[in-house]
């Protein structure tokens, strides 16, 4: 998993470079410039440069600004292989291309070996959002070592099965999801909360995701990223707690410990030391 903080993600339409800035200090660790569902069949080839144009600046971000994505058409679609193939021509340094509408393994093989004879080390992101690719979950996380980040595509998954994008309905798909992502150390995003309006259908939806396992969750508005974000971030309570257990299980000399009347074995402290980690890559501890 990334060693930088990855618990939100924006989307900006290719169409609006304009606002592209806006999108970058927003607050979001990810920053996502859609080729794909936002904007129109007709539009998708004057929309690649721009595209192209904000990737290839994540050359120039150093260590403080969020992480940069394009997000290309589907490899099953001619819009999508035109994008692969101009990106393995473009020589962008550096960044994350999404692979939009993922079913198998083979769609994610295949942008590895483009990318791979052009010379590029760009990264890859998977989204998934339909029957096929839930059951190819575990293949897909395991395609290639440039799969960096996953994500879960919930309104697609929903029409398919003809329902709404609810808890109930989306929970196999949430939790296979979360299987696969974390049994391969990928990090995972959930879809955004639909109701971006309301503060606290967002949070409440954030933290959900964040308590079935993913590691980040998309925004559709500047506005959810603070939210987002202070779901995914340990609280001061939770990192006191965390040093509580590690020190108690340190000091122990027999493999276990009792704290508080709790008992603190291996996977307890495991947890815990995750919970560091998401801490530190929030810039709440030191390195």
């Amino acid at each position: 998993m990334s060693q930088s903080a990855r618990r939100s993600l924006l989307f900006a339409p290719a169409t609006r470079p304009e606002i592209f800035a806006k999108a970058l200090a927003s607050g979001a660790d990810l920053v996502c410039v859609d080729l794909e569902d936002a904007v129109a069949p007709d539009l998708k080839p004057a929309a690649r440069p721009a595209g192209f144009d904000f990737l290839r600046a994540a050359a120039g971000d150093g260590a403080g600004g969020p992480e940069r994505i394009l997000r290309i058409n589907g490899l099953k679609t001619i819009a999508g292989l035109h994008d692969l193939a101009a990106l393995a021509g473009a020589g962008i340094p550096t960044g994350i291309v999404m692979l939009p509408k993922v079913e198998s393994a083979e769609e994610l093989r295949l942008a590895d070996a483009v990318l791979t004879e052009a010379g590029s080390a760009l990264k890859l992101a998977a989204l998934v959002e339909s029957v096929r690719g839930i059951e190819a979950a575990h293949a897909i996380a395991a395609a290639t070592p440039r799969l960096d980040l996953m994500m879960f595509g919930g309104a697609d998954l929903a029409a398919e099965l003809g329902t709404r994008v609810a808890p109930e309905p989306m929970a196999y798909a949430r939790v296979r999801l979360v299987q696969a992502a974390r049994g391969a150390g990928i990090d995972l995003i959930d879809v955004p909360a639909l109701d971006f309006r309301n503060p606290d259908a967002v949070a409440e939806d954030a933290a959900r995701a964040r308590d079935l396992g993913f590691t980040g969750k998309a925004a559709l508005h500047p506005a959810n990223v603070a939210l987002v974000n202070a779901a995914f971030t340990p609280a001061e309570a939770e990192i006191a707690w965390a040093r509580r257990v590690i020190e108690a299980f340190e000091a122990s000399a027999g493999g276990v410990a009792v704290l508080d009347g709790k008992l603190i074995e291996k996977p307890v402290v495991a947890a815990q030391r995750r919970v560091l980690s998401r801490a530190r890559a929030a810039g709440l501890l030191a390195a």
